[in-house]
């Protein structure tokens, strides 16, 4: 789920699309592009014999865990089971319809934009023929109007954001372009360590990140805007003025909504994702992102489908390893279940308070540390059915509505293009940490609608008066979830506060034990918290594939494709 989708210069619609070119990522510097290019003619490694029955647990059934499950299948497993504590598989992956007469019509109450260059993603969304649609209707993208402080401006798509935006977006675009010199280092621009990744140029890479470590590995995001805009030499050549220009970023971002309540996180959580390129061209999938999840459940292996491993209604609540032997027990219903191997594909979250992973056994106490503190965000959205896409009709009406106001950003959604008359999809709210708690108080949708169409009229009232869901009919057609009310879930995704990295350092390579039998845990994490790309599909799918792959190695598998994480798992940082 994009946080920054403006803070660079994006395609545009109606301009031809050229994807990315396979590139590493910038902290674990492995190329996953490449990896899962092989996945299309190879399994990650092969399991026979003793190997291939050896029994293997699947704790959640997110992206990550039903990748893991469909790798460990595909490689020759043949006794897999999934456990899922809720009564629906597909974790954050989760899109509802709104009625079952009309499933073309959509609310991604998850994930629901992704870059193309979530290339484990996007490998699987092609192996499985799900189609994506263009742009996702991001501010500056369609055309928008942002009202700020009592004011409102339009952009009009493909244009410079408002002249209100000048100094930070001149500044944001130099500080990208040409990089800053702040505390007397020379950094790199964000945009050259992109280009170094693409070239394989691991090394130098790795050099320039390490630079912004030392710099900002403890600075928030806000903290490390004021280092780069308000020292001597302010990339754009123009110091920030405080606080109005942070007060505007921090309202609208470059219009993209939510900055306030992102402050206080990391400053690297935010560069990275600039850096791998996951704010630039959002893709939607117009089936919804939850047909991956259906796709994996579908795939069959000796005829049954992997759906059929999966059980529903069933937490784990304990988790214990006899190192000596190998053997993972599991606490199922009062009961104790035994496995060879087991991964846990839950939030970090979820595996500290569901699960109940204590240090011991096999957590130490280095990597409980790591589960209990990293932060997990708040999210929530609201979401409105309405009979017809009105903002069709009059050419020149904005696709989406940024604000500083409770209802933050609005975003109308085309699930059927080409037939203008057919229902419209309004996510009405889109908000993060701070913002959505405030929303946590309303509990019913209608008064919850009510209160954020109230905004609404303030900027446009013929826009207030449309978003209303179909024949009034708020229990059908209104959509609403805060993750951190949902069970199991404990928030809605990894992000990281100052001086976290280390922490998803030591989650992160957790499968790396796998290498060696006197370290082997037996399990092994897998998922976005997990990861450096909190809030990213990709973050889930390539830790799942980690995961997969330790498995077939702690098993003494054949790994076929090379490099993979376990051989290749970059230089890694000093955090």
């Amino acid at each position: 789920m994009a946080i920054i989708p403006n803070l660079r210069t994006r395609s545009i619609r109606g301009e031809a699309y050229v994807p990315p070119a396979p590139r590493a990522y910038i902290d674990t510097l492995f190329d996953y592009a490449t990896f899962t290019n092989a996945l299309a003619t190879s399994p990650i490694g092969k399991l026979t014999g003793s190997q291939a029955s050896s029994p293997i647990a699947i704790i959640g059934t997110g992206l990550a865990g039903l990748a893991a499950a469909y790798e460990l299948l595909r490689a020759g497993a043949t006794n897999v089971t999934l456990f899922e504590a809720s009564n629906r598989s597909g974790g954050r992956t989760y899109s509802a319809v709104f009625n079952a007469n009309q499933p073309e019509f959509i609310a991604e109450l998850g994930a629901m934009r992704f870059p193309p260059t979530e290339f484990a993603l996007f490998h699987y969304l092609n192996a499985f023929g799900i189609p994506v649609s263009g742009d996702f209707p991001d501010p500056g993208i369609v055309d928008t109007t942002i009202s700020y402080q009592g004011q409102t401006y339009s952009w009009a798509a493909g244009s410079p954001p408002p002249s209100i935006f000048n100094t930070v977006y001149n500044g944001w675009n130099a500080f990208l372009a040409n990089g800053a010199t702040v505390d007397g280092v020379t950094l790199a621009s964000p945009d050259s360590i992109t280009d170094l990744l693409t070239q394989g140029n691991l090394a130098a890479a790795n050099t320039a990140w390490q630079k912004y470590i030392d710099v900002f590995e403890n600075e928030s995001f806000y903290s490390g805007l004021f280092k780069i805009f308000n020292g001597p030499n302010p990339p754009g050549n123009t110091n920030w003025q405080h606080p109005a220009d942070y007060q505007l970023f921090g309202a609208l971002g470059l219009g993209s909504g939510g900055f306030g309540p992102l402050y206080p996180l990391g400053f690297l959580e935010l560069v990275r994702m600039v850096i791998d390129g996951l704010e630039t061209d959002q893709q939607f999938v117009l089936g919804g992102i939850e047909s991956l999840a259906t796709a994996f459940k579908q795939a069959s292996f000796n005829g049954v489908p992997l759906g059929n491993l999966i059980k529903l209604g069933t937490p784990v609540t304990g988790v214990s390893v006899d190192s000596g032997s190998g053997v993972v027990a599991l606490t199922i219903k009062g009961t104790t279940q035994k496995f060879s191997r087991a991964i846990v594909a839950t939030s970090h979250r979820s595996a500290q308070i569901s699960i109940g992973l204590a240090p011991g056994a096999p957590v130490t106490p280095q990597t409980y540390g790591a589960l209990s503190e990293l932060h997990s965000a708040s999210s929530s959205k609201v979401i409105v059915m309405t009979k017809n896409k009105f903002w069709l009709n009059t050419p020149g009406l904005p696709a989406n509505i940024q604000t500083d106001k409770l209802v933050r950003g609005v975003y109308f959604l085309d699930y059927s293009p080409g037939n203008p008359a057919d229902p419209g999809v309004v996510i009405l709210s889109y908000t993060w940490e701070d913002d959505s708690v405030k929303l946590l108080g309303i509990q019913d949708p209608q008064t919850l609608v009510k209160r954020l169409l109230q905004d609404v009229a303030l900027i446009n009232p013929d826009y207030a008066e449309q978003i209303v869901p179909i024949n009034n009919d708020y229990d059908t057609y209104v959509k609403v979830i805060a993750w951190e009310n949902e069970p199991y879930q404990y928030g809605a995704f990894k992000f990281n506060f100052p001086g976290d990295d280390i922490l998803t350092q030591q989650l992160y390579y957790n499968y790396l034990l796998a290498n060696n039998p006197s370290t082997d845990p037996y399990l092994y994490f897998a998922g976005e918290s997990y990861s450096f790309h909190g809030g990213w599909t990709e973050g889930a799918i390539t830790t799942g594939l980690n995961a997969a792959t330790a498995v077939i190695k702690s098993l003494d598998g054949t790994l076929l494709i090379n490099p993979n994480p376990l051989t290749d798992p970059g230089p890694g940082y000093n955090y």
